[in-house]
């Protein structure tokens, strides 16, 4: 299995709630003072730290990997992040690492040395060789250097009490490892020579260079594939500002203007991560090729599903082991829009019942969506059966952990991520069944988001007819519990194994000539609960072989979910409650608008 190549442009958006470390006690490391492993440097404002490391993953797990780096991180957020690294292709052994130092040498470069104490020697791991520039062959660097970690996360060697204090000698921001800070840039510095890019590193715990490099160059904004030779470029965003501006207004541009880039977004922590390779990361999508894609699904020949959006093909990537469900998208507008919403939605949230995004494709013209592929399709695939399909009848224990796992995963939606995620379309034709039938939620193209400081948005009537809740039929703004209307829905068509406004509740009597039509089944299911009948609600197709308190649960939970007023609905977080046992409720009232609207 191939490592992972991963790409990381940083901004620093960080939330003020973060966790916060120690105060810092030294932002300067001075010529003739030398930091060791547990020391750290610490910017003014505390935001970075610089010290002795071991990547987090090799920290975390039983990784063999025992290598050592000297690096940046931000030193206020929980989660360990580093934005430079020094020593990328030489790492320091464990053994070595009690030894080791980081100080100004003799001739003024900062440098990361081990010492030999039994041979009174030392090793050269890494050093900034500032010694080769002009700017400093006059300059007596042994009495009057200094390493200093600046409020933006650049460290800086400079000389101190010097009227040119200000220029550094030498500077991180120069050497971007894989990451890019506000302030830096990239591409050509005319003073010095320097071509600034970043590279990917080959993995959470190997630091050293990988297979992808961004930088400019005479056009623009280009991603190489290093490990071709040459290098191949495998993006470019083409534009004859991008050499007279700061990288990151450059890369905020990028993403707005260009149709391959704007669905991708800045998560909170203030990151964009672009990953490339392996579609086992655990932490982001693949941007796939086009031709690639092609290969995997044999030219779109096994359709699977498809919708108002595109068609949904099966394929199996390059490692003959993963098989993938792929959504072409037609259409420019239309395909367009789903296409940022789900990568910036789906693609940036993980849980079990959601369904997870591999990657996504967007050559040219061409919007493409990878999904983990679901061995039992969708939901409405088993309820809504054809007489002539031998597909077993969903068991009422499947039923059931799928409505419960439906639930957890809105409740994570509405709940749980930076921003609220109103999904905007659930019905059984988007939830999705794994191999042992777990539900994952899918299709997030009419998804809408609301910012934690609001709590409705305005947004055009959008869904499936049938699954709508009443108040978009006003034009007010949604909340969430638009989603729990559509999930109610749901449970009664689960329970009755039927569409709740299926035409096979019409009929026609040739004795009175006339159609006559079946009560409609949300009404009929609230009546049937008041009368304690509850029975005759489920699908006839199990038998009689299920457990009547979770029906009744189920049926009251739906009732709750579909009443009128969205005041009087549930949350997700409290139907998940109800449906686990760990909440009583109570007998939901009649739905006096909805009867009323059937009935006129």
């Amino acid at each position: 299995m191939h490592p992972f190549y991963i790409l990381l442009l940083g901004l620093l958006l960080l939330p003020t709630s973060c966790c916060s470390s120690s105060a810092p006690t030294n932002d300067t490391l001075m010529a003739g003072r030398v930091l060791t492993v547990g020391d750290k440097l610490i910017s003014r404002n505390g935001k970075f730290a610089l010290g002795f490391f071991q990547p987090a993953a090799s920290t975390s797990s039983k990784s063999s990997n025992n290598s050592w780096y000297l690096g940046i991180w931000f030193n206020k957020i929980p989660v360990f992040t580093t934005v430079w690294v020094a020593n990328r292709e030489e790492p320091i052994a464990h053994p070595d690492i009690n030894s080791t130092q980081l100080k100004i040498s003799r001739d003024g470069n900062l440098v990361i040395v081990v010492k030999h104490v039994d041979a009174g020697t030392e090793s050269l791991v890494w050093s900034t060789h500032t010694v080769n520039r002009t700017q400093t062959s006059s300059i007596n660097t042994t009495t009057t250097s200094a390493a200093v970690l600046l409020n933006t996360g650049n460290l800086a060697v400079k000389v101190i009490d010097s009227p040119s204090s200000d220029l550094p000698l030498w500077q991180s921001f120069d050497y971007p490892a894989d990451v890019v800070l506000p302030g830096a840039k990239l591409g050509w510095n005319k003073v010095t020579g320097l071509n600034r890019h970043i590279i990917s590193k080959k993995s959470l715990v190997d630091l050293s260079l990988g297979s992808y490099s961004l930088g400019l160059d005479t056009t623009g904004l280009a991603i190489l594939e290093r490990r071709k030779n040459p290098a191949v470029v495998f993006w470019h965003w083409a534009s004859s500002k991008t050499l007279s501006m700061s990288i990151i207004p450059v890369l905020k541009t990028i993403l707005d203007m260009d149709p391959r880039t704007r669905g991708i977004k800045f998560k909170s922590c203030g990151f964009l991560a672009i990953y490339y390779g392996n579609q086992d990361s655990a932490a982001g999508i693949i941007a796939f090729r086009y031709t690639d894609l092609v290969c995997a699904t044999k030219n779109f020949s096994e359709k699977i599903g498809g919708g108002g959006f595109g068609s949904v093909y099966k394929g199996v990537l390059s490692d003959a082991k993963t098989t993938i469900a792929v959504k072409r998208l037609d259409g420019a507008h239309q395909g367009e829009k789903q296409f940022r919403a789900e990568v910036s939605s789906v693609g940036l949230i993980q849980h079990i019942n959601l369904v997870k995004l591999i990657g996504f494709c967007c050559e040219g013209d061409h919007r493409l969506l990878v999904y983990e592929h679901m061995l039992n399709g969708s939901l409405d695939g088993h309820l809504f059966k054809k007489r002539n399909d031998a597909t077993a009848v969903l068991n009422w224990n499947n039923r059931y952990q799928i409505a419960l796992g439906v639930a957890k995963g809105l409740s994570y939606l509405h709940q749980s991520c930076h921003k609220c995620i109103i999904h905007c379309d659930i019905k059984p034709g988007n939830i999705l069944l794994d191999a042992s039938f777990a539900p994952k939620v899918a299709d997030f193209g009419l998804a809408a988001f609301v910012g934690r400081d609001f709590s409705r948005v305005l947004t055009t009537i959008r869904g499936t007819a049938g699954y709508l809740a009443p108040e978009w039929l006003s034009g007010v703004a949604i909340t969430p519990k638009i989603d729990v209307y559509s999930f109610g829905m749901v449970l009664l068509e689960i329970i009755s194994g039927r569409r709740n406004s299926s035409l096979e509740t019409s009929y026609y009597t040739s004795s009175s000539s006339s159609y006559h039509n079946a009560e409609y089944f949300p009404v009929q299911a609230i009546s049937k609960l008041h009368g304690g009948d509850v029975k005759s609600l489920v699908d006839p197709q199990l038998h009689g072989d299920f457990n009547l308190e979770e029906a009744e649960r189920v049926c009251k939970v739906a009732c709750w979910c579909i009443q009128d007023n969205e005041f009087d609905r549930p949350t997700m977080g409290e139907v998940v409650r109800v449906l686990e046992g760990l909440q009583k409720i109570d007998m939901p009232p009649m739905l006096r608008l909805l009867a009323a609207l059937i009935e006129h």
